[in-house]
């Protein structure tokens, strides 16, 4: 016995479910802005400062993901060319973060637990770089591993993430014109 003809295949239906599943946007896509989102960010104030002027580092933790972020471990300091440069010389002076951060100047930020998905908190640290400072190479700049859990038995995540580097300039006196007196 024959069977009829059908006017679809299985492929055919494929494709065509694919297409309405990519127009009502349940395919992942939507996901992936969320994935590209780093979980922890730096900012800097200046990316070039001389001896004797402060900066504002400020780093920026936001829940990338789909349930409430329920622990937080953080660790900051600053980067192997920072820390054994010879003659580099800063000092670290204020932090000051959102309600449900508590921070230390230097040494990173403890966060209130839970953060929503989406939600973020900002932490603002300033540093004064000293007047006796050396110029040049290496810059100042830091780093930040983070750990944190999810609600729900979602798996844990974690990353290190660097901060922008300030390069200290040391001020220069322009030339004095031929003839002018000193």
């Amino acid at each position: 016995m024959r069977r009829p003809k059908r006017n679809f295949s299985r492929v055919s239906l494929a494709i065509i479910l694919s297409f309405f599943v990519s127009l009502l946007g349940l395919s992942g896509a939507t996901t992936a802005a969320a994935a590209d989102t780093p979980a922890l960010s730096f900012t800097v104030d200046k990316a070039e400062a001389t001896p004797g002027s402060t900066v504002n580092l400020t780093m920026t933790f936001t829940n990338t993901g789909t349930a409430d972020v329920r622990f937080v471990w953080q660790s900051f300091q600053p980067t192997w060319e920072t820390s054994t440069a010879s003659g580099l010389k800063y000092s670290w002076t204020t932090c000051s973060a959102d309600p449900g951060v508590n921070c230390t100047p230097g040494a990173g930020a403890q966060y209130s637990v839970p953060i929503a998905p989406g939600a973020s908190r900002k932490v603002t640290m300033t540093y004064t770089i000293g007047a006796d400072s050396s110029c040049g190479y290496p810059d100042i700049a830091f780093y930040s591993y983070i750990y944190y859990e999810f609600a729900g038995g979602q798996p844990a995540k974690d990353g290190t993430f660097f901060s922008p580097a300030t390069r200290v300039v040391c001020p220069t006196t322009p030339p004095t014109p031929a003839g002018a007196q000193a």
